[in-house]
């Protein structure tokens, strides 16, 4: 599904990929990245890592996905987690490059 995203958005660039979420500050420092996309299994949540990494650095958003595509959720400092389980893959794609719709 990721893919799928960044293959359909022409304003989205992947500029790094980490297989641990330590690292995530020394790449924010290096790219000036808006979101941080995760993959997880479906049976899991968003890492409670990612409630002290947001105040952190207040302006990166997260947004995962489940492996299997069940369901998109997305966290913020402004707003704590939102359900995007409905989305469409326009509507995935305006959030990524715009604001998120529901905020």
């Amino acid at each position: 599904m990721l893919n799928r995203i960044l293959i359909k958005a022409d304003h989205l660039e992947v500029v790094q990929e980490i297989s641990d979420h330590t690292s995530l500050p020394a790449a924010l420092e290096q790219h000036e990245a808006e979101w941080v996309i995760m993959s997880l299994p479906a049976d899991k949540k968003i890492p409670e890592w990612t409630d002290t990494f947001i105040k952190k650095h207040p302006l990166i958003r997260i947004m995962a996905f489940s492996s299997d595509g069940s369901w998109i959720k997305m966290k913020w400092l402004e707003s704590h987690e939102e359900d995007l389980t409905d989305l469409s893959l326009k509507e995935l794609i305006h959030v990524l490059e715009n604001n998120p719709i529901h905020a």
